[in-house]
């Protein structure tokens, strides 16, 4: 099959799979997109045995793959503006093993057509549908549940994870209507987005309440 028919499940499992390239870039479109990708990505990954790790703050790619002791197959998820350094950098790594996704703003992903793997990001509501489709679980639920569901995570797939994880525990119970409050996971998650950058005494305070809000709604909601 060629790649271009490819769904975006599929093209990251032949990416793992590719002794050649290292790195795929997808575009930040939003904050509950991305979210969603990382969250995908995270899923694939640790099915095909890969230890992942996320990095905020990109300074040396050599600090990153120091060799290890035991034979682990690593990946790490970036979140960065541009990809002028990061991709120099990734092209010298010489163990094709690891693999590399970055999130960057669109002006660069469109510069690095020709020179990465890439992912279209904003085919999310076709990876939504692609995922669940390989899910017996969730088939097997009935027509209207699966529709509701469906309709919920096009519009938040940022819980799309999470609530198809209360979907299986709760045996196929879903709330049609959900109605979030403004002191949501999203909310939370957006401002981690705002002040990652930003780091200082005052935004680690600030970073601990989020995650106490954060184990506090998820403590009330599931």
């Amino acid at each position: 099959m060629s790649v271009w028919h490819l769904n975006n499940l599929d093209k990251i499992n032949l990416f793992l799979s590719d002794r050649k390239n290292t790195t795929m870039l997808l575009p930040k479109v939003i904050p509950e997109v991305t979210i969603f990708y990382e969250l995908l990505i995270q899923e694939i990954l640790k099915s095909k045995n890969y230890l992942c790790k996320k990095i905020d703050n990109y300074k040396n790619i050599n600090e990153l793959i120091a060799p290890s002791l035991f034979e682990e197959k690593n990946a790490y998820i970036f979140d960065v503006g541009t990809t002028k350094s990061v991709i120099e950098d990734l092209s010298n790594v010489g163990d094709k093993s690891q693999k590399f996704f970055i999130f960057v703003n669109y002006s660069s992903y469109k510069k690095n057509t020709l020179q990465s793997v890439q992912l279209n990001a904003y085919d999310y509501k076709k990876d939504i549908f692609s995922f669940v489709l390989k899910d017996q679980n969730f088939q097997s639920l009935t027509n209207e549940i699966k529709t509701d569901f469906l309709n919920f995570s096009y519009h938040n797939p940022h819980l799309f994870f999470s609530e198809l994880q209360k979907l299986k525990v709760h045996t196929g119970q879903f709330e049609r209507n959900k109605v979030y409050e403004n002191d949501t996971i999203l909310s939370i998650r957006k401002d981690i987005f705002k002040y990652k950058n930003e780091f200082s005494i005052k935004v680690l305070s600030r970073l601990y309440g989020l995650l106490k809000r954060e184990v506090k709604i998820k403590k009330f909601s599931f």
